[in-house]
């Protein structure tokens, strides 16, 4: 671009704008964005540059060094980035890239592609992302809870809801009550088997938070407030979510963000942090031999990379299945599925793009030789689910409450008295 040409589209304000508009806990986390050299150590680590078109991170940052507004605003990078945080690991100047993308995306007038606003507004106006009423929601509860009295022999038992003076919480994702009903039986056999204190809240069910991506803090906070408002009422200590990545990380770095200190006085807990300590401190005992297949575990960057649960899957598996193998690279170093970032409910406009980040994924995947493929989130669980139909891989992926769930070991005469 020739230099007068430049001159005339460039705004030296844009970068502060950005940074004035970006959420931080503190002010002292607040970053100048004159630290990007440019030096494309994010391009080398993010493994989409270049993969699909559009897709190079350190192009998008010196679009934003140089003041190109409307080029940065107008780019599909903005919504194709995953928003994983892998550029960020060793960049320089420690550029939170992931973040730049999500106040891009939510600060400066644009709307989501696809369905992803909508499922945000969904969610803002009934209380959960599917618009499951709590009349559905109960009666869903009411249908898995006579699976379980048939299963354990037992015309009383009962899955907890709306607990006044419970000490947790379980949030769940609105698959799991849609369209994973099975689901709900898996994680409450993990909490009956612990002799757990819990609830479940039919008005705040819904761990997602799609403010996350789309970038609106406000839409956000009014999001996560169906679930502090209820946990206030109900008097809970503590909020243990299912496997949701973006959930987890939406309540983590939401609670520093989005709520002024005090506001939300809860501890918050991924499940598979919540069962790694209940095999750790014996309130579970569990029996590898049930899950004899060979295992292996995929590492969703909301809660390894950016959530730092690193080791937690991995003590799992150790602990519950026979064969467990581990992909490479792995840990915080593992390959993004693809499906992040909001791209599921973006529609067609993405798939191709998700489906060819995602033959990295299922290239790791086979390189394993499992049987099984654990996802502890349900966005990575979807992701993968396309790319085993996609590219015909003939793995099954599973939650780790699904193996935690199949090992559990009863005392006498408490558990289920027939086969699932």
């Amino acid at each position: 671009m020739e230099a007068k040409k430049l001159n005339e589209v460039r705004d030296p304000k844009f970068r502060d704008e950005i940074v004035e508009k970006m959420c931080f806990h503190d002010d002292k986390a607040k970053f100048n964005l004159n630290y990007c050299l440019s030096c494309g150590t994010c391009a080398a680590g993010c493994y989409f540059t270049d993969l699909v078109e559009n897709h190079d991170p350190r192009k998008f940052m010196r679009k934003i060094a140089l003041g190109l507004k409307d080029e940065v605003l107008n780019d599909p990078f903005v919504w194709l980035c995953n928003m994983c945080g892998r550029c960020t690991m060793n960049c320089p100047g420690n550029i939170p890239l992931a973040n730049v993308v999500r106040t891009v995306r939510g600060q400066f007038g644009l709307t989501a592609p696809g369905h992803l606003q909508k499922v945000a507004e969904t969610h803002m106006e009934t209380g959960n992302q599917m618009a499951v009423t709590e009349e559905d929601f109960l009666d869903t509860i009411d249908w898995m809870q006579e699976e379980l009295q048939e299963e354990f022999g037992d015309p009383n038992f009962t899955i907890p809801v709306n607990v006044e003076g419970a000490e947790i919480l379980f949030i769940a994702h609105p698959r799991e009550i849609k369209y994973y009903p099975e689901d709900i039986k898996s994680w409450t056999k993990v909490m009956v088997n612990a002799k757990e204190s819990w609830t479940l809240c039919p008005t705040a069910f819904d761990v997602t938070n799609f403010g996350l991506f789309n970038g609106r803090d406000d839409e956000a906070r009014k999001i996560m407030d169906f679930t502090i408002n209820e946990a206030k009422r109900l008097g809970v200590k503590r909020i243990v979510m299912t496997e949701c990545g973006h959930g987890y990380w939406a309540y983590k770095w939401g609670q520093k963000v989005w709520y002024k200190e005090g506001e939300c006085p809860f501890t918050f807990e991924h499940f598979v942090e919540y069962m790694a300590d209940l095999i750790k401190t014996g309130k579970i005992k569990v029996d590898k031999s049930k899950n004899p297949q060979t295992v292996t575990i995929h590492d969703p960057c909301n809660t390894v990379r950016k959530g730092g649960l690193i080791e937690e899957g991995r003590y799992i598996l150790e602990n519950v299945a026979e064969n467990f193998v581990d992909m490479w690279p792995n840990r915080e170093y593992n390959i993004c599925c693809g499906g992040g970032g909001g791209a599921l409910p973006m529609g067609d406009w993405v798939k191709e793009a998700r489906m060819k980040k995602g033959k990295l994924k299922a290239d790791q995947m086979m390189a394993t030789g499992a049987e099984i493929c654990c996802a502890p989130c349900h966005n990575c669980y979807d992701q993968l689910n396309d790319i085993n139909k996609e590219y015909k891989l003939g793995m099954k992926i599973k939650h780790l409450h699904h193996l935690v769930a199949n090992a559990l070991i009863w005392e006498e005469g408490t558990g289920p008295k027939t086969e699932e």
